[in-house]
């Protein structure tokens, strides 16, 4: 049999498995996309510190996280399979399959990409306000030390007198 459309034709049962396939890649394609857009406002969010926003926008990538995996599950009968012995209704049908699989690729590097950044971004944040804790905490030390200095300085007895 040959992936793209001929004479012979397939039967019902090989195109609804083409076709299905075909559904499984808009979907992933399609889940990808709504990712990429969310990595997008989280990596805004993250750059301007809006905790609340960043936590929000994990909450709603998590349910697309769990939508793509189930997509994949349903991709898994197409892993081991020669694509070149897929029977599609047209070669159209069989070019759109494989434009989605390269785009999906794309989007796929891209969010990846996204969100490297919006981690970088937040553990930079993380760290300098680690380091001013510690500056303050360092600040607050110093100066109760010079109270105690002061204060003890202050009510010594001196012998020297007696």
């Amino acid at each position: 049999m040959s992936s793209h459309a001929s004479p012979r034709r397939g039967n019902s049962a090989e195109f609804q498995y083409t076709d299905f396939l075909l559904n499984c890649m808009q979907q992933r394609f399609d889940s990808l996309v709504a990712l990429k857009t969310l990595a997008e406002s989280q990596a805004i969010a993250a750059s301007h510190v809006e905790i609340d926003l960043t936590l929000g926008l994990l909450g709603r990538k998590q349910a697309l996280l769990e939508e793509l995996a189930g997509v994949q599950n349903r991709l898994k009968p197409y892993f081991n399979d020669d694509p070149e012995q897929r029977v599609w209704q047209s070669a159209e049908q069989r070019q759109r399959c494989r434009s989605l699989a390269d785009q999906c690729q794309r989007l796929l590097q891209e969010t990846m990409q996204l969100e490297h950044e919006a981690l970088q971004e937040m553990t930079s944040r993380r760290d300098a306000v680690a380091a001013q804790l510690q500056d303050g905490k360092d600040s607050i030390l110093a100066h109760t030390a010079y109270m105690a200095d002061s204060f003890l300085g202050e009510s010594a007895l001196d012998i020297g007198d007696l």
